[in-house]
């Protein structure tokens, strides 16, 4: 025989009391006699009976998940967020939706309305539409469509006419340190290699690499500035592509640390040695710890970004955070220095 599936209106009849009570006893939100609690909670211990959390969420409006939607999680600097996110969230009582969206700005626009329709308490977006230097008018009115339900962050980026929640690192100052350090350890020749015009993390390392460079009194070389993308792959070509060049950099700066992995197999592949360059990569992720040279990388404090991008979010859904106050933080990353830059 199938065991009885017990409800509350069982707990009711039982105890001789109403179906509201019995749900202020399991909720807790309004006073009942210690009297009338004790015979209750016996009734529950007996019956073995097991609220639908589900259920109760949804009447609370309160369903303790959070949505997050970015383009590409086998990308070091996503996994990376998305694990400090996730370990924040448990010890918050949350729980991460991961979305998914394969650089697929449709599939960008299908999760929106999917957590929008499964009740989450907030969305963090990341890459994709919100890494556009220029904003496209539709992806912008579908956030702003689902900014009127429940509250939207971006991490890493914005929307030109989308008023939400930012946590962002210091790309600026990550670039600042990179070129820093290499000038203090006595490079004067240096190169960039990787990502997209028309992104603007990509764009805003290229302004901040340009201008340090003139700060520090160095030469901007157009022919040792190679586009290429993000991959492992586009980091090989455009390795490749630099090393066509007669007069060459002392030093070379990736985009990421899968730019920085592709420019070393390059090397390896022409059977040149690799320390004859210093690389330096961005993000910090575990390639950078496994690559020879271990790769000295920015950090972007995933630890930090995901803490604040959780209670942001949070504090955002309970109206905890008073319009005069900022929507926008700002996290400091740091430079992790290793082999690759070693004189």
């Amino acid at each position: 025989m199938d065991k009885k599936t017990f409800t509350i209106y069982d707990i009711a009849e039982a105890t001789n009391v109403s179906p509201a009570t019995v749900s202020r006893v399991l909720n807790g939100n309004y006073p009942v006699s210690k009297k009338t609690k004790e015979k209750v909670l016996a009734k529950i211990q007996e019956y073995n009976f097991q609220p639908n959390s589900i259920a109760r969420s949804l009447s609370k409006k309160e369903t303790k998940m959070i949505g997050l939607i970015l383009p590409d999680i086998t990308n070091p600097f996503f996994s990376s967020f998305c694990i400090e996110l996730e370990k924040y969230a448990q010890k918050k009582g949350y729980t991460i939706f991961l979305c998914n969206s394969m650089n697929d700005s449709v599939m960008e626009s299908v999760y929106l309305k999917v957590l929008s329709e499964r009740q989450v308490e907030g969305i963090i977006m990341m890459g994709g539409r919100i890494n556009k230097s220029v904003t496209e008018a539709e992806e912008a009115l579908e956030v702003l469509e689902v900014m009127k339900k429940i509250p939207v962050l971006m991490v890493n980026g914005e929307m030109s006419g989308v008023d939400c929640y930012q946590v962002r690192s210091d790309e600026r100052l990550g670039m600042k340190m990179i070129v820093e350090h290499l000038v203090q350890v006595g490079h004067k020749n240096i190169g960039l290699l990787g990502g997209k015009q028309g992104i603007t993390s990509t764009d805003i390392k290229v302004e901040g690499f340009r201008q340090n460079l003139l700060e520090n009194g160095l030469d901007y070389h157009q022919e040792w500035h190679i586009y290429s993308g993000f991959s492992v792959g586009s980091g090989q070509i455009a390795m490749e592509k630099l090393l066509e060049n007669k007069e060459l950099p002392t030093a070379i700066i990736c985009m990421n640390d899968m730019i920085a992995s592709g420019a070393l197999v390059a090397c390896n592949q022409k059977q040149i040695d690799p320390n004859k360059f210093a690389f330096v990569g961005y993000d910090d992720s575990f390639v950078a710890d496994i690559l020879t040279p271990s790769l000295t990388s920015i950090n972007h404090d995933y630890e930090k970004l995901g803490k604040e991008a959780l209670d942001l979010i949070i504090n955002a859904k309970n109206e905890l955070v008073a319009p005069e106050e900022t929507k926008v933080i700002t996290i400091e990353p740091f430079l992790t220095k290793r082999n690759s830059t070693d004189r």
